[in-house]
C-alpha cells in the first residue's frame, strides 16, 4: 500500500510539472520571420529606375534585403525563403534629401508588412543615403534587422 502511494504522489507531481511546462511553453513568443537576401536574378527581373536599395551589412549586391522597382511603385524582399512583392501602403514619403531626416514607409503584401524607418545621413551623387531599422510583420511572427541604403535619381 506504501508503495501506491509513493507512486500516485509521483504521478501527481509529474502531471503539476507538465501543466506547468504546457503553460510556460505557451507564453512563449512565436517563432520570428526571417528576412534572407535577395538575390541578383531577383533584382534583373525588373527595370531599375530612380529606386530604393537597402543592405544589411557591408553595402553590396550580396547583402540586399529591400528593392523597389517600377519607379518605387513595387517593392521586392526575400521573406521566410520566398520572394515577395510588396506595394507601399499609404503615399510615398517625400523625396528631399536632408540630414537626419526620417523617413518612414510600410509596405504590404500578402501576409507580411514591412515597415522601413530609416534617418537620411546624407545626400550623395544623384542619391539619399539612409540607415536605420527594417521591421518585417507576418501575423503574430516578427523580426527586425538594421539596414542601410540608398535612393536615388
Amino acid at each position: 500500500m506504501r508503495y501506491v502511494a509513493i507512486i500516485v504522489g509521483m504521478s501527481c507531481a509529474l502531471s503539476a510539472s507538465n501543466y506547468a511546462l504546457g503553460r510556460e511553453s505557451n507564453r512563449k513568443s512565436p517563432q520570428s520571420a526571417s528576412i534572407e537576401t535577395l538575390r541578383a536574378e531577383n533584382l534583373e527581373s525588373l527595370p531599375y529606375m530612380c529606386e530604393c536599395e537597402f543592405f544589411r551589412g557591408p553595402i553590396n549586391g550580396a547583402t540586399t534585403v529591400f528593392a523597389t522597382r517600377r519607379e518605387r511603385t513595387v517593392a521586392l524582399a526575400m521573406l521566410d525563403g520566398r520572394l515577395v512583392t510588396l506595394h507601399r501602403d499609404g503615399k510615398p514619403a517625400k523625396s528631399i534629401c536632408r540630414k537626419n531626416v526620417s523617413y518612414h514607409e510600410r509596405w504590404v503584401g500578402g501576409p507580411w508588412a514591412v515597415v522601413l524607418d530609416q534617418r537620411a545621413t546624407g545626400p550623395g551623387e544623384e542619391a539619399c543615403w539612409y540607415g536605420g531599422k527594417m521591421t518585417v510583420t507576418a501575423g503574430n511572427r516578427t523580426a527586425s534587422t538594421s539596414v542601410s541604403g540608398a535612393c536615388g535619381c
